[in-house]
């Protein structure tokens, strides 16, 4: 029987700029066995956002927050050193009776995916970051967007489509089927009145970065535009990747051929746009492979196996 003064619950959150996947686990039979898993809202507005969310889904599930005495989380958002310490202490405040860890996102798709070791991580879901590990440590970036120079991810690919869309209306830009295809998205009667529901906030940032699946499938189909826009944000993919990886492994060193890279987050869902970041990364020594399984499933990996170890 598992000692009841230790809280019988425990909990793995992803939280992601577009959506938080939370899984409980409840301590029995010596470990942790799956209670239930939940996807809510995105928690990208800071710690307590993480928070907030967090402990609606468990209201929403059923499970008293009091009775959790583990809490491990992946947050998107974690961009500089000692960001952890204030997720931590939000995460802390809403779970009293729980050991919390908050780690950014990406360093979690790195540990999943490429063990403690050597490794490169690429996530590019809602917005684009990478970590790599190497012989000098472990390099990461800011990652805040534009105000870190970033471009890339689904955010950025919609809001260049509804621009590119905008242009080929009115004669700025070349004809593309984006715009047909985003209007028909978003249900616009044209560019003018999406550019109007975008301000208003009838069509929000969130719907607008979702337009990225459109964009892949019309680079996919032959359409030029998109298909420059799908290049260009593998292409800044990899940039990304060769940033870390100098911080790493040093600017002139040479990565150990078989590195592995783990890929996560919604673009690699694309077969064309995890052709071409792969394709770049195996010119480079690495071994690219998606992640094989969801974040969230990572880091409850991670729960038993410390639970395991104790």
């Amino acid at each position: 029987m598992p000692d009841r003064a230790e809280p019988p619950f425990a909990v793995a959150i992803d939280g992601g700029n577009s959506k938080t996947e939370v899984v409980v686990l409840d301590r029995a039979a010596g470990g942790f066995a799956e209670r239930t898993r939940a996807i809510g809202p995105g928690s990208g507005g800071g710690p307590e956002a993480v928070a907030s969310v967090v402990t609606t889904v468990l209201a929403e599930a059923g499970v008293d927050r009091l009775l959790v005495g583990e809490v491990t989380a992946a947050v998107a958002g974690l961009d500089f050193p000692g960001d952890e310490v204030v997720y931590a202490e939000a995460l802390s405040a809403a779970f009293p009776n729980a050991a919390v860890e908050a780690v950014g996102d990406v360093v979690a798709v790195l540990d999943a995916g490429g063990g403690l070791g050597d490794a490169l991580a690429i996530v590019c879901g809602a917005g684009l970051n990478a970590v790599a590990r190497g012989p000098r440590g472990l390099a990461t970036v800011p990652a805040l967007g534009w105000v870190s120079g970033d471009w890339g991810g689904g955010h950025a690919l919609g809001r260049e489509a509804v621009r590119a869309a905008a242009r080929a209306e009115d004669g700025r830009g070349p004809a593309t089927e984006l715009l047909p295809l985003l209007l028909a998205a978003t249900g616009a009667s044209d560019a003018v009145a999406l550019a109007r529901g975008i301000r208003d906030g009838l069509v929000t940032m969130d719907a607008v970065g979702a337009l990225a699946r459109t964009v892949a499938q019309a680079a996919a189909d032959g359409d030029v535009v998109a298909g420059e826009l799908m290049a260009r944000a593998a292409g800044e993919a990899l940039l990304l990747a060769g940033v870390v990886t100098r911080g790493a492994f040093g600017p002139e060193a040479p990565v150990p051929p078989g590195t592995p890279a783990v890929l996560a987050g919604g673009l690699f869902s694309d077969p064309g746009f995890l052709a071409a970041v792969s394709d770049g990364l195996r010119e480079r020594g690495f071994d690219p492979s998606p992640l094989a399984f969801r974040p969230v499933d990572g880091l409850v990996r991670a729960l038993r196996a410390r639970t395991a170890s104790r």
